[in-house]
């Protein structure tokens, strides 16, 4: 039996893991930068609205603390560093199994992977744009539409940094359409509800050992034909070493073809789909000096589809591509199911004093979820490998904060706050595509009314993210998706800027 027809590789699974799922500035990969003028309160307070309809984000309920034409424009520069460091990362234990470590096999650190234990930032900065518009109908009927961005970020590698068989790049970009409705059942009562139209493009790459997977291949094939797969004896190679070497080999057809780091490439998956949900929202004002607010944005599946590539080392022997597009890596059509979360939010506004108000927000995400990513390869792939399925194991998050407005005129308002969020990712779970951590949040902000027909918002906060811990392990079993990426250790350091700016207009 020639090898090709014995190949099952797991390699396909280097580009599913994270497939659509970088990390961004809320928890897991949640964007909470819809509003610059509460950027400047860490968004305390946001689902109680009272500061501009930019709220409507968050709870449609609050367009009824407006009359006539609203609107607000506005675009938030998010600067995130995400710099790793400390690295090491090594191939898998399964191949000293097969006795790649016996001379004389000339592989130079067979163990260890190549290059720098370091990386510079591999965060893209990115500028978010958000739209908000609303129309009075009545004192009590009000209706509205919101362009926001709700996921995304770019990372990007250096193509031969340590932890390339993890990640090169990861890229998500989304565009949520909300037309909005709100009504004031009572003095006290107002409630909101919104449908959502989402986009999303996504793109993801790494480097792919295929040495390595073949490797593997070729000892499961040697044990599946009842063939020993350890060496012999102290000081010699075993079969799966003697093949790698280029001994002559009739079970398996041209030799020379499986060492382990010998034969990098790249694969890659794009993607995009569409997503329809649903938002809705109350808004309770017991007395003039205090709102509440509760919200709830519905969980959303999308399906993103598109091309998975592959491409291999220029030298690679004929017959060793051969193998590899036999067995299913090229190019062709692939999907991928995507959970996104639920998430249950509950806000105060509460005016102290004529020119003091607190605000203080609670918000639940619902990021377990994300428990698998499933990618689904439909075309020009064989049917050894047409799906592959990464663990994530999320955990639902809890974002808090507490702020203050402080108005000092007519013209001049000014906002502090601070927050708390939570990492939905695990230690064991991380990766250096999703850089994520808990975060502190730290912000200030002000308003300037030129009349009253106009006012500009500036918004601006410091997260502060705990060091993120990359313990990527390889397994032993064929279904592993490490078992090619190998062994990834390293700490992540992150930290984010954002500033926002936005301009409201009423008539």
């Amino acid at each position: 039996m020639s090898h090709r027809s014995r190949l099952t590789l797991t390699a396909l699974t280097l580009v599913a893991a994270a497939a659509f799922a970088p990390q961004a500035q809320a928890s897991g990969f949640q964007l909470r930068e819809q509003s610059p003028l509460s950027q400047g309160n860490a968004f305390a307070g946001v689902s109680a609205g009272g500061g501009d309809i930019s709220s409507l984000f968050f709870n449609p309920a609050v367009m009824t603390q407006y009359e006539g034409w609203q609107f607000s424009f506005g675009g938030t520069y998010v600067g995130l560093s995400a710099k790793f460091e400390g690295g090491t990362a090594t191939r898998t234990a399964t191949l000293q199994g097969l006795g790649f470590q016996v001379a004389p096999v000339t592989l130079t650190n067979l163990n260890t992977i190549s290059g720098a234990s370091s990386h510079p930032n591999a965060a893209i900065s990115a500028v978010l744009p958000e739209f908000n518009i609303m129309y009075s109908v009545n004192r009590d009927l009000k209706v509205g539409l919101s362009l926001n961005v709700p996921f995304g970020l770019t990372t990007e590698y250096d193509s031969n940094w340590i932890g390339r068989y993890h990640a090169l790049k990861s890229d998500l970009k989304t565009i949520d359409i909300a037309p909005s409705l709100a009504y004031r059942a009572t003095d006290q009562v107002s409630i909101g509800v919104a449908v959502i139209v989402r986009k999303a493009d996504a793109e993801l790459s790494n480097a792919v050992d295929y040495g390595t997977a073949l490797a593997l291949k070729v000892g499961a094939g040697l044990a599946a034909a009842g063939l020993s797969t350890v060496s012999p004896g102290p000081g010699q190679n075993s079969p799966v070493a003697t093949i790698a070497m280029g001994a002559p080999n009739a079970t398996f057809g041209t030799p020379g073809f499986a060492t382990p780091g010998a034969w990098d490439g790249q694969a890659g998956l794009k993607g995009s789909g569409w997503g329809v949900g649903f938002k809705v929202g109350m808004v309770i004002q017991p007395n003039k000096d205090l709102r509440i607010g509760l919200a709830y944005q519905d969980k959303m599946s999308m399906t993103l589809k598109g091309d998975a590539s592959f491409s291999y080392p220029a030298n690679l022997p004929p017959t060793d591509l051969g193998a590899l597009t036999g067995a299913g890596l090229k190019n062709g059509k692939g999907q991928a199911d995507l959970e996104l979360p639920s998430t249950f939010s509950l806000g105060f506004d509460w005016q102290a004093t004529p020119t003091f108000a607190l605000q203080g927000e609670v918000a639940r995400t619902t990021w377990s979820r994300f428990q698998t990513l499933r990618v689904k390869f439909t075309d020009n792939v064989a049917p050894q490998t047409t799906e592959s399925v990464t663990d994530e194991n999320w955990r639902d998050t809890t974002f808090m904060s507490l702020g203050g407005t402080w108005k000092v005129s007519q013209a001049w308002v000014f906002r502090a706050g601070v927050a708390f969020d939570k990492s939905a990712v695990a230690d064991a779970y991380r990766t250096p595509r999703i850089p994520d951590n808990d975060r502190k949040w730290v912000s200030f902000g002000t308003s300037y009314t030129f009349s009253k027909k106009v006012t500009v918002d500036v918004g601006y906060s410091r997260l502060i993210i705990s060091d993120g811990k990359v313990m990527l392990k390889s397994g032993t079993a064929a279904s592993d998706p490490n078992i090619t990426r190998g062994n990834l250790d390293g700490t992540i350091k992150a930290a984010i800027n954002i500033l926002g700016a936005s301009l409201r207009y009423s008539f």
